[in-house]
């Protein structure tokens, strides 16, 4: 049976917190901080997956935020699944709201990809992006053409 492991990332503009969390179990198999950048996410994973069954399936998420589309772009190049979460949809302790620091947020939003409980961003893909610069262009040629 494939075993899945998520992995909860807070991440900011120099570091990201990860915390792998072992679905089936519910156990947390382990916690890093490292400089935010997406080889170091797929190392710490490349550690992970020596240590589990070759099976097991790995599934990255983090909030909305600063990074926007760039970091799930970059881990979805290196074969990495990954969701970006909409922070209002998750679910969230009262001791997480009162005491907040990088590993617990790291740890809750690992819990909330295990127990499916938020609603995740949509990301454009190249299409979308093609369009929204035509409509954009189109709008600014209109607005050139009025003055």
């Amino acid at each position: 049976m494939e075993s899945i492991v998520y992995i909860g990332m807070d991440v900011h503009k120099a570091t990201y917190s990860l915390c792998a969390l072992d679905k089936a179990t519910g156990a947390l198999l382990a916690e890093t901080q490292c400089a935010s950048e997406p080889k170091l996410v797929e190392k710490f994973i490349t550690g992970l997956a020596e240590e589990l069954d070759p099976d097991t399936k790995f599934v990255t998420g983090y909030e909305a935020g600063i990074l926007g589309y760039s970091l799930y772009r970059s881990l979805k190049n290196l074969g990495i699944d990954c969701i970006i979460l909409a922070p209002t949809t998750m679910f969230s302790s009262a001791k997480n709201k009162m005491v907040k620091n990088d590993s617990m947020d790291a740890r809750m939003i690992a819990k909330n990809l295990a127990a499916n409980t938020y609603c995740a961003v949509y990301v454009p893909d190249e299409a979308d992006n093609e369009v929204k610069e035509f409509i954009r262009l189109r709008k600014m040629m209109k607005m050139t053409s009025l003055e």
